[in-house]
């Protein structure tokens, strides 16, 4: 099988200053690069995120809020098949994650085959 790689000029342009500073591209914590990319994904598929999830692929959230659930399910619902969710993280009533007092950590949904 053969790849064909094109790019263009202003392609690699952007690529690269991306890297050229804090202030341009991802940002430098790789949970939450990972964390937005994952919304990006749910919210706003890529034309081959959508061809694979027609031909069945399922994808799994992990560690997103109960508020960008709630909003994937309401405006994604044709969707709804080809996702999953794991590792939800609790929310206030303004969509702030909720921590535990003595660890720090956000609290997460359990599932119902747990403990």
């Amino acid at each position: 099988m053969k790849f064909k790689f094109m790019c263009s000029l202003g392609a690699m342009a952007v690529s690269l200053l991306s890297f050229a500073g804090p202030d341009y591209g991802m940002d430098l914590d790789p949970d939450k690069a990972l964390h937005d990319w994952q919304v990006q994904r749910l919210m706003n598929p890529s034309p081959r995120d959508l061809e694979k999830e027609r031909k069945g692929s399922v994808y799994i959230y992990d560690g997103l809020t109960e508020r960008e659930v709630d909003a994937a399910l309401e405006t994604q619902f044709a969707r709804i098949q080809n996702m999953m969710f794991v590792g939800t993280v609790k929310t206030d009533a303004r969509g702030k994650p909720l921590q535990d007092a003595e660890s720090g950590q956000y609290i997460q949904e359990s599932g119902s085959c747990g403990d």
